[in-house]
């Protein structure tokens, strides 16, 4: 019966001292790992697959041993003195607690890999809701710009005017131009909303505009519309050309006595749409412009909708000057 209890009692001071010296290492590579870790994946953000693998892992090693001889330190100088060597405490312990370390770092590591996947989506989706929310002020300061352009006092005044002399000596053109204006201040209200309007719908009210325009202006104002086959299906950001040719006649046209020319361009090339404008005026440069005017708005436009797809630029061409707008070809459903 005294054997039996002090054999209890042995067993019972070995399972104390196993749980001692389990809770030692636990709590020092616990430690080492949580100071240590979080320092390491912050300074490896960026880095290679490979690179952060092999420090990763080198680090743990470290860690290891580091933690392995710090805890048998403790359990042989304060816990347990006397209880075994140094040497032996550390050879017996250190593999499980490189595996453990292992194991931890590795959860660890995974955990860190997935929280920077799930920053890098968050920010990329962020991003592309900025540059919605971006593309979607651009085009309703172009909407709301392009309806204050036709509804200036002297647009309407104009309009107006030449409809009143129309009425007597041509009823039926007098009537056209009521239907062009209105559709062209539908249009102004209504298409921005969409996104994209189909080629054949945006050369529809270019060539409302012009009609109405050439009716003021009679024949200072003649006008082109060349366009292949193959882009009317296309789609483009609603009143792009439109822009394009109301800049020509105000600043090409209207000014001069002897008015000018207007010709309309569409074309496509290599999965491209090329929209030109050219008129025989004298030219300008982009930035002579200021910001909000109807060419710096359609540029904002077309970066927020294309990015570095889209371009616009002006050349000098046949005497004349050539607004050109490249976009990705896309059909209108």
């Amino acid at each position: 019966m005294f054997v039996t209890s002090l054999l209890v009692m042995f067993k019972s001071w070995s399972v104390l001292f196993t749980l001692q010296h389990a809770l030692v290492h636990a709590g020092v590579m616990g430690g080492l790992a949580g100071l240590a870790m979080p320092h390491v994946f912050h300074r490896l953000r960026g880095r290679s697959v490979t690179a952060r693998w092999s420090i990763t892992l080198a680090t743990l090693l470290s860690l290891a041993v580091a933690g392995t001889a710090l805890a048998c330190g403790l359990i042989v100088l304060v816990v347990a003195p006397g209880h075994r060597p140094f040497g032996t405490c550390f050879r017996s312990d250190f593999w499980i607690n490189a595996l453990l370390t292992a194991t931890f770092g590795i959860g660890m590591t995974l955990y860190e890999s997935q929280r920077d996947q799930l920053a890098t989506v968050t920010l990329e989706l962020r991003t592309k809701e900025l540059e919605r929310e971006r593309a979607t002020k651009t085009a309703l300061e172009a909407r709301l710009a392009s309806l204050e352009s036709r509804l200036q006092p002297h647009f309407l005044f104009n309009t107006l005017n030449a409809i009143s002399s129309l009425i007597q000596e041509d009823p039926n053109r007098a009537e056209r131009t009521v239907e062009r204006l209105a559709a062209l201040l539908r249009f102004s209200l209504d298409a921005t909303a969409c996104g994209v309007v189909p080629l054949t719908q945006e050369l529809e009210i270019v060539s409302d505009y012009l009609e109405i325009e050439q009716t003021r202006l009679g024949d200072r104002l003649s006008y082109a519309i060349d366009v292949t086959p193959d882009v009317k299906a296309c789609a483009l950001p609603p009143l792009a050309i439109q822009t394009l040719v109301e800049n020509s006649v105000k600043h090409a046209i209207a000014p001069r006595s002897g008015g000018g020319r207007i010709r309309v361009e569409a074309s496509a090339v290599a999965g491209q749409v090329i929209l030109g404008v050219w008129d025989d005026g004298p030219g300008f440069a982009l930035k002579a412009f200021p910001a909000g005017h109807g060419l710096d708005n359609l540029q904002g436009r077309l970066a927020g909708r294309f990015g570095a797809a889209a371009s616009l630029k002006v050349t000098r061409r046949d005497g004349g000057t050539l607004v050109t707008v490249v976009l990705p070809r896309t059909d209108s459903g």
